[in-house]
Order: structure tokens, then sequence, then C-alpha cells
């Protein structure tokens, strides 16, 4: 009777997931969080951390996510304790027995006003850590919270919205570009186009004074810009 318990469980479980690979996911991993250890923190403020890890990884939309409750479940069922399962042949376990392709765990720490994150993603199959990211932070704890957020979409490799960079004060990459590439100064060139007219009308203008007899003086180039121009010389001075 247990057996055939366990068997539903699972097939609830897998349609779940197969819902989710019809709704055009099926290039997306599935994965699970573990709890997270703390540090420094108790228990329960761990657990809230890895809750919101959690949700913001949902909201990468790059994996499919097992929810806490069926994870749970299926984990008192089989006699697992996420407590103390910190090495990756123990977590490697829990995923294979949740039917996953990616597990994620890690640790949250406090020394004093610093706290700190540490957070891996690697392959049940393989076993490899495919993704470590790791932060300090020194603040309130509103802040970490938004560290955390950041955290998860650089777990799945992607960059954070600009609403979260902005509250934890990072500039986006492209705004940092941006804020390099010089302004182009246009006086020097303005200024170069000018002259040259002038002396193409210059020197139409000399060219028929002199088919008619009479050498006119030549009018004086207009005063380079200040700064930004290009300076050069007419003629074979040295």
């Amino acid at each position: 009777m247990q057996r055939m318990q366990h068997i539903i469980r699972f097939a609830i479980m897998a349609s779940v997931i197969f819902a989710q690979v019809d709704d055009g996911s099926q290039a997306k991993p599935t994965a699970a969080v573990l709890d997270f250890d703390g540090s420094g923190i108790t228990t329960q403020e761990a657990q809230v951390l890895t809750q919101r890890l959690g949700s913001e990884l949902v909201q990468t939309n790059a994996l499919i996510m097992v929810e806490r409750n069926q994870m749970s479940e299926i984990m008192d069922e089989q006699g697992f304790q996420q407590a103390g399962c910190t090495s990756a042949e123990c977590a490697a376990e829990i995923g294979a027995l949740l039917g996953v392709q990616k597990m994620i765990t890690g640790s949250f720490g406090k020394i004093g006003n610093s706290y700190t994150i540490e957070a891996r993603m690697f392959s049940v199959e393989s076993g490899k850590t495919e993704k470590t990211v790791s932060k300090t932070y020194k603040g309130e704890v509103d802040g970490l919270l938004t560290e955390i957020q950041i955290v998860a979409w650089e777990l799945v490799g992607l960059q954070a919205p600009a609403d979260l960079l902005a509250k934890a004060g990072i500039t986006p990459p492209e705004e940092k570009v941006a804020e390099a590439k010089p302004e182009k100064k246009k006086g020097g060139s303005k200024w170069l186009r000018n002259t040259f007219i002038l002396l193409l009308l210059a020197g139409g203008g000399a060219y028929a004074a002199m088919q008619a007899g009479d050498v006119p003086d030549l009018p004086e180039p207009p005063e380079p810009p200040a700064s930004g121009g290009a300076m050069f010389m007419i003629g074979g001075g040295k």
C-alpha cells in the first residue's frame, strides 16, 4: 500500500513537470533548492532566505523548479532530512530521488554587520559544480534580500533586471559602456569644412580675376576653434 502511494506521488510530480514542458519549456532543466546552511543566523532565518532565492529562481524563467512542499513530502516519506545534507553526494542523492537535473545548495553567514552568500548549482547526473556565486554584503537585512535575488539570476547565467541592480547600487554594464564613450567634438571638423569651402571660393574668384587681368587679395581663413580642432598648414613651409 505504501509503495503504491509513492508511485502515485511520483506520477503526480511527473505530470506537473511534463505539463510545464508542454507549455514550451522543453529546453529548461528541472531543479530543486536545498535549505542553505546558516552561520551566525538562525535556522529559520536561513530557511526564509533560501525561500527568497527559490522564488527569484522561478522569476528567471530559466529552470523548472520543484515546489518546496512537494520536495518536503517526498523526502519525508523516504526518510531524508535536509538538515545536515551539506555534501555534494548527499545533495545529488536527493536530486536523483526528486528526479531533477540540477541541485542548488549553499550557505549564509553573518559576522557583525556583514553577510556572506555562497551558492552553487551542480549537475545531479555528473555531480560536477556548474556555477558558483559568492557575495559579501554589509548593511541592513532588506539589502541582503536584494543581493540574494541578484544571486539567483547569476546562478542561471543571466543579468539581473535593472530595478534589482539599482536597489543594490549597481550600474548595468550597458550604462557603463555608454558613460565611457567620450562625446565627439564637432568644432574641428566644422572649421576644416568651412575653411576648405572658403579656399575653393577664393580660388575660383582669383582665377576669374586673373582672366580679367586683376588679381584680388585673398580673404583670411576663419579662426580655428579653441579646442578639439585639427591644425594644419597650407604650403610647403617647414
